[in-house]
């Protein structure tokens, strides 16, 4: 068998062009293969958003109340205090209510033992 330089380019030719060919077919089907992804996930991306929205919303509403009490911390604690004192009065008074006459009867003997003959 007789190889002449014609034959031999023409083999290595065919080698190339089948691996050029290869190369392409590959690099083709990565880019169908990412754009297949892209269109079975992206209504999947797009539902995550629509779902962490309303989240992200009270999140940050949350936030935004935070950073106003912070501001006006000071009156707000007067408020509370002026509430708590408003809701337990009612309390206080009956807690009277039911020791002063015992106070009172301590403060009798108290006396009757300090005086003297």
């Amino acid at each position: 068998m007789r190889a002449n330089t014609n034959t031999l380019h023409l083999e290595t030719y065919a080698a190339y062009e089948t691996l050029a060919a290869v190369e392409n077919a590959a690099r083709n089907a990565g880019k169908a293969a990412g754009k297949a992804a892209l269109f079975v996930g992206a209504p999947l991306i797009g539902l995550g958003f629509v779902v962490a929205l309303p989240v992200i919303g009270v999140g940050a509403l949350a936030w935004l109340a935070v950073r106003a009490l912070l501001a006006r911390r000071a009156k707000i604690a007067r408020f509370v205090k002026h509430v708590a004192l408003f809701l337990a009065a009612p309390f206080i008074g009956l807690a009277y209510a039911l020791a002063l006459p015992f106070v009172g009867l301590g403060a009798l003997v108290w006396l009757a033992l300090r005086r003297e003959p």
